[in-house]
């Protein structure tokens, strides 16, 4: 190896130890199941993402036949969806468990904070629903977390000399474009530099974990992979020689990146030349002695462009609607509901044809009685045009039909993906068929498709979501220099990342989602009639029950759970607020020892009315009981009835058709009978016509043999006599003679 040689491979590898790490970052990431080293899980999300699409082209038709196809997994998916973003971008979504009494503030400050960041200085909203929505489709949405440097500048025009003071003196290494103008104000510009915290959801086919992964939190070797042009790699901060070593962008195939287009996005055939052109870096996270080292390399593990950088933790969070145990990857929507749009796309094909071939059947045409117009005519299917032959030339064949009711079979299946999945019609909006249910019947469908639901939300609250709150709070910790302010609650707080602990426990609020905002409305219309009511029996907001702070707060999540108002601080003021300036001072509140008379006096009544209204509540309730009760028994005798005239029906049904099949036993029996009796007076007949032709012939023949004898004796009597006659002659002669 030359010198020259030997200068570009350290370039591109770097020293022995740069070499040593590349080989184990490229042999666990080859080792790995993400990217494409997994043609499973690559196979299993392409077809998904064309399910979701209705593209099946794994399900082909006939030529002629129906192509139409049903849209099961996307139907689905955009019916949970709705409800699982909603529950996620509610305020408050993430709170961290403060660790004493001392440090509720501190909890409350925090919480407020890191939600601050995700959704106003990152797009929360946007990076929730790309995350749970890949979930749903793809087994796991993936969510990234990591810092950057920014630099801003905001603008004041008009200031006074004291503001314009106290504005440089706050940021004193900011100042630029400072203008006096001629009305004596000041006009300049505050520039801002510092690091940020950045979220954003990242392609799932682009992040891969190690083969023995089951929490993320801890995984031995994780990775993220992106494609950057070769001018944003040189901004970024990327050394020249290094880019410049990275090869260029071009892989054939992107099957999953091709599934999710719907105008030929992934197509990357050209991914242009020079500054231009594409190259792919991989993002390591190799876990070593509780710690991991990040590492930023070119797609085939030559040159290392970042790192190794020491951090903490990895900055990667993951979610799945249907985790499968010990187990990182676990099942989506799509997994379970692709069998079933293939049934359903079946069963739709199947009535669409059914209904093309009653409308417009196959014909027989008799070649021998055809003319010249029959087949063009026969050609033109237009209605009530006529077809030209001779006698019976045409005939329809008749098409035996289906032996089942196709819409049964798909209501059938809509009900198995139900099943499947615990996502139902009736989860979202009005289904038709929930019109004929009870009132009562309705709301527990839908109560227990909540129940799914609010599972799933669990899930994905206690697993990506949580770890995701917490890597940001740690991250905030790690790269924060001194205090900064934040306007929180619609008021500027200051705050101090940097005097912040640890924290590993919150709590994700599971929020009702869109189909439970109405029952959240009542409860909450109900807790201020009852605190009213309250308020009325002990004359005041004073206590002992209820004070100016507890209707205070009611009202407050009324307004905000309820009405769904951001700043419900506009339309009511908090007692404990002072007061501003200009406004005159709360009146002093009574005599405490008149307000605990009052109190005593008023808890007696309240005691004896609660007495009253819970008698008549247990005299309503015993009602409602027995009415519920004999409604009960009147259903369940209804459900018997019903049941008594199926069987009936059944039982009449099945008769008919013994009776039916006895019958025609009977009846083939009797034809066998009658047609053996035929032949055997058939056989009878023919023996006896040949047993008196033998008697007649014997008869005969006994005739003639005695005619034959009376002959012979007549001719021997004529004979005789003949004799008799001569002798009796001879005698006369002789004596006459004498």
């Amino acid at each position: 190896m030359t010198d020259n040689d030997h200068d570009e491979d350290n370039k591109r590898h770097g020293s022995e130890g740069d070499r040593e790490l590349l080989g184990i970052l490229s042999s666990e990431r080859r080792n790995s199941i993400g990217f494409d080293e997994s043609q499973t899980l690559t196979k299993e999300r392409e077809l998904a993402l064309k399910y979701y699409k209705g593209d099946m082209s794994d399900v082909p038709s006939l030529d002629g036949r129906s192509k139409a196809v049903s849209t099961d997994v996307a139907d689905a998916i955009e019916t949970i969806l709705p409800d699982l973003v909603e529950i996620f971008t509610s305020e408050d979504v993430a709170a961290f468990i403060p660790k004493g009494e001392e440090d509720e503030d501190a909890a409350e400050q925090e919480t407020d904070y890191i939600n601050h960041v995700f959704f106003n200085e990152n797009d929360g909203f946007m990076i929730l629903y790309t995350a749970i929505k890949d979930a749903l489709q793809v087994k796991t949405g993936v969510m990234k977390w990591y810092s950057e440097d920014y630099e801003d500048a905001e603008t004041f025009e008009g200031k006074s000399e004291a503001e314009a003071v106290a504005a440089i003196n706050a940021n004193p290494e900011g100042l630029a474009d400072q203008v006096k103008n001629e009305d004596g104000t000041y006009s300049f510009k505050i520039k801002k530099k510092g690091k940020k915290v950045c979220v954003k959801a990242v392609s799932p086919e682009d992040f891969t974990v190690s083969r023995d992964t089951v929490s993320l939190r801890d995984t031995p070797y994780c990775a993220h992979r992106a494609r950057h042009r070769y001018f944003e790699l040189i901004e970024a901060g990327y050394p020249k020689d290094k880019v410049d070593a990275c090869s260029s962008y071009g892989r054939e195939t992107e099957q999953i990146q091709r599934a999710r287009d719907t105008a030929g996005e992934g197509d990357r055939s050209a991914t242009g030349t020079g500054d231009r052109r594409l190259i792919e870096v991989v993002e390591h996270y190799l876990r070593e002695d509780g710690k991991y080292k990040r590492v930023v390399t070119d797609a085939t593990e030559s040159v290392i462009l970042e790192g190794p950088e020491e951090i903490s933790t990895n900055r990667f969070s993951a979610i799945t609607p249907y985790p499968t145990t010990h187990r990182f990857y676990g099942e989506s929507v799509a997994d379970r509901l692709i069998e079933i749009q293939r049934i359903r796309t079946a069963l739709t094909r199947m009535s669409l044809d059914n209904g093309y071939f009653a409308l417009n059947g196959r014909t027989e045409v008799n070649m021998n009685k055809i003319n010249e117009w029959t087949i063009p005519d026969l050609l033109n299917n237009a209605p009530n045009m006529p077809v030209r032959s001779q006698g019976d030339a045409l005939s329809p064949l008749v098409s035996s039909g289906l032996g089942f009711d196709p819409f049964a079979a798909l209501e059938y299946f809509s009900t198995q993906a139900e099943q499947r999945t615990g996502i139902v019609r009736n989860a979202q909006g009005l289904n038709p068929d929930t019109l004929h249910d009870t009132a009562s019947g309705a709301m527990a469908l839908m109560t227990a498709a909540q129940k799914r639901i609010r599972l799933i939300a669990r899930i994905l609250a206690e697993t990506g979501i949580k770890d995701m709150f917490l890597g940001v709070h740690q991250l905030i910790r790690e790269t924060a220099s001194g205090p900064l302010k934040a306007r929180l609650r619609n008021k500027w707080v200051q705050i101090d990342p940097t005097s912040w602990g640890s924290r590993s426990d919150m709590t994700i609020e599971i929020g009702v989602g869109a189909s439970g905002k109405e029952a959240q409305m009542l409860m909450l219309q109900q807790g201020l009639q009852t605190m009213q009511e309250i308020v009325v029996q002990q004359g005041g907001a004073n206590g002992p029950l209820v004070t100016e702070t507890n209707v205070y707060n009611l009202t407050k999540k009324f307004f905000e759970k309820g009405l769904g108002f951001k700043n419900a601080e506009l339309y009511i003021t908090d007692p404990k607020a002072p007061p501003k300036p200009g406004e005159e001072p709360p009146e002093p509140q009574p005599d405490p020892a008149l307000i605990e008379a009052q109190a005593k006096m008023q808890m007696a009544q309240m005691e004896m009315q609660g007495k009253q209204q819970l008698a008549q509540m247990e005299l309503e309730g015993r009602q409602q009981l027995m009415a519920a009760e004999f409604q009960a028994k009147q259903a369940e005798a209804q459900a018997r009835l019903e049941m008594d005239r199926e069987n009936n029906a059944a039982k009449q049904a099945a008769a008919r058709e013994d009776a039916l099949l006895t019958a025609q036993l009977k009846r083939d029996e009797a034809a066998a009978n009658i047609q053996a009796r035929r032949d055997q007076v058939a056989g009878e007949l023919t023996l006896k016509r040949e047993q008196i032709a033998a008697e007649l012939n014997l008869k005969r023949q006994q005739i003639g043999a005695e005619l034959e004898l009376e002959a012979e004796g007549m001719a021997v009597d004529a004979h005789l006599s003949e004799r008799a006659q001569v002798s009796s002659s001879d005698v006369e002669t002789g004596g006459a003679g004498g």
